[in-house]
């Protein structure tokens, strides 16, 4: 009877020692997810990343072309972000008038797969 007991309690505890690590691997993920949203979530981060890829650099009105229905606000304020997060960055030119140009970093190529993996996922729905 007693050895019952013990393997029941060894099982019990076995199943808290796994859940309390799926619950460690839970939390680091969303944690992970959240940063992750942080830096391209919304609604034109990716698309604005998307945009920038496979060119050396893009003026600011191309950028603005490219993208249908943005606003220069939120143009701006994304790419403010983008380069605060290191994903782009931005190059100003000392002429008259002013031009400024932004390509897309190194950095951004995780986020550029991932954006790659949901196309492909959304054109199966």
């Amino acid at each position: 009877m007693k050895k019952d007991k013990s393997k029941e309690k060894k099982g019990k505890k076995r199943l808290h020692t796994r859940n309390a690590a799926t619950r460690t691997t839970d939390q680091k993920n969303d944690q992970l997810l959240t940063r992750a949203l942080e830096n391209v979530g919304g609604k034109w981060k990716l698309r604005i990343l998307l945009s920038l890829s496979g060119k050396d650099s893009l003026r600011y009105s191309e950028l603005r072309n490219r993208i249908a229905g943005i606003t220069d606000m939120m143009l701006s304020q994304s790419l403010k972000e983008l380069c605060a997060a290191g994903l782009t960055e931005r190059q100003q030119f000392q002429q008259i008038p002013p031009r400024v140009e932004y390509r897309i970093t190194s950095k951004a190529d995780g986020a550029l797969k991932a954006a790659a993996l949901l196309c492909d996922w959304a054109s199966h729905l």
